[in-house]
């Protein structure tokens, strides 16, 4: 779910870029990069293993100046490592790679379920690769289209890459700078395309438009090419003369990874998650009594809950603040990380807690959660719950099961064994969910039917078909592997 940002024919091009990468920092924090290009088609190219600040004190300690407005195009990419050393900066986007025509930047939103065996073809080719990275792949397959016409060169490498992805590319072609932006066939991953003044901006979910007071205009199409230069928006397709491929978007995009603020995939995201909790409360809501704590995981649950609470007409109570800067624990790459992240990345509201204990001491909480993944962040909500003195912990979780092993840009694949409703399954994709509530530590645990989520798409007039559902229902209907 790495964040992928570009913007071409803007006043400075850093100071556009750095805002967006920042503000979708949350996808991906395993390594920030950019590309700049001035009217003289020179390049500036900059990337760091780690975060956007660590970017910005790269360039300004090399002498760079945030205010210099010879770039007036680039693009960025903010990398959640689900293929590759995580850790490498060989592994940071963009990437740079040599062309037929010249030099070419690559951010890439996406993962290949058939990186290890597309990699090793290369290699048995002879072809040198230069990261760990299934990036590569769509590069190294430009290249090997052996041409200099750009448009059959990125139609080869896309065509060949047996993966997902959105993604920005920057080059010179023919005298003129170009900022690429691509979806695949199956729209997979989210990309947006924005008017910034008299130019454009592109990026992985239009809440980052906001930073620059940007405006979405539309969404990259799957299976589309945008080509925008200095003097021109041309559109083409991927696949020229095929069919279209059926679409599979990915509705966790709606249900956890994006910003509340933005629209995905047509669907405000907000308001998608408003309705999950009311739908959650239709099925729940006899179980919370007039006087039970309703209360969330900030912050990807807000919204959950708020339509939960909506529809009972009950309470919804803060106990728990987010610090931000610990990133999210989801995304970290190790149990003893998550562990450590999680130490620091709530705090809770003490004295809310004691007051309603020392008002009722048998006061009942339900928590209400976006997901439950590895069960990590709600066990030890929990416990620290019971360290007050709690006596009662329910927790509804507005998405239905996790146990599927998604790879196609999120690293559910590296989690095998660690998905806690995966270990719990009696058959298909159905959850014994009191054994779920004791591995938890908690007394209930209810999730939202799969069948109740395709009703929520198909409320917003979109085509529940037109989505990915594997990693609840335990399918790959794209590649047919994980």
């Amino acid at each position: 779910m790495c964040a992928v940002v570009g913007a071409i024919n803007v006043p400075n091009a850093y100071n556009t870029i750095v805002p967006m990468l920042h503000a979708l920092q949350y996808r991906g924090e395993n390594g920030s990069g950019l590309a700049l290009a001035s009217y003289d088609s020179q390049f500036l190219y900059e990337r760091t293993e780690n975060t956007v600040p660590d970017l910005v004190i790269k360039m300004t300690s090399s002498g760079f100046k945030p205010s210099d407005n010879k770039y007036y195009c680039g693009l960025g990419h903010n990398r959640y490592g689900t293929f590759g050393d995580a850790k490498l900066l060989n592994n940071a986007q963009p990437f740079k790679f040599e062309m037929p025509w010249g030099w070419l930047f690559l951010s890439h939103n996406g993962d290949s379920p058939f990186a290890v065996e597309d990699r090793k073809t290369l290699m048995e080719q002879e072809v040198a690769l230069s990261t760990t990275s299934d990036s590569e792949i769509i590069l190294q397959q430009m290249g090997l289209a052996k041409t200099c016409d750009l448009l059959t060169a990125l139609r080869h490498g896309l065509r060949s890459y047996r993966g997902t992805y959105a993604l920005c590319m920057l080059t010179v072609y023919k005298g003129e700078v170009l900022l690429i932006a691509a979806r695949d066939p199956f729209g997979n991953r989210p990309l947006v395309l924005g008017r910034l003044g008299g130019g454009y901006v592109v990026a992985s979910e239009n809440s980052a438009f906001e930073v620059v007071n940007a405006v979405k205009e539309r969404d990259v199409e799957p299976g589309e090419i945008v080509i925008i230069s200095q003097h021109s928006v041309e559109s083409c397709r991927i696949n020229a003369d095929a069919i279209s491929e059926p679409l599979f978007q990915c509705i966790y995009e709606h249900g956890y990874f994006s910003l509340p603020t933005s629209e995905v995939f047509g669907i405000p995201v907000v308001e998608f998650r408003k309705e999950l909790g009311r739908r959650l409360a239709n099925h729940y809501g006899g179980l919370v009594k007039p006087n039970d704590i309703v209360t969330y995981v900030p912050d990807s649950s807000e919204a959950f809950a708020d339509g939960f609470c909506e529809a009972l007409g009950h309470k919804l109570t803060k106990i728990l603040l987010r610090r931000h800067s610990s990133g999210r624990s989801f995304t970290k790459e190790s149990q003893v990380v998550i562990d450590e992240t999680l130490n620091v990345k709530f705090s809770f509201y003490r004295s809310v807690i004691e007051k309603i204990l020392e008002e009722n001491p048998d006061a009942r909480f339900w928590i209400v959660e976006d997901s439950v993944v590895r069960g990590s962040t709600i066990r030890k909500i929990i416990r620290v719950l019971r360290g007050f003195g709690v006596k009662f912990v329910g927790v509804l979780s507005g998405m239905p099961p996790l146990i599927g092993d998604c790879g196609k840009g999120i690293n559910m694949r590296g989690m095998t064994g660690k998905l806690i409703a995966a270990k719990h399954i009696i058959k298909g994709s159905e959850v014994d969910c009191r054994s779920v509530a004791a591995e938890a530590e908690a007394n209930f645990i209810g999730y939202q039917s799969l069948a109740e989520l395709y009703l929520v798409v198909k409320s917003f007039s979109e085509d529940p078909k037109h989505f990915c559902y594997g990693c609840f229902d335990g399918t790959e209907p794209v590649f047919g592997k994980w």
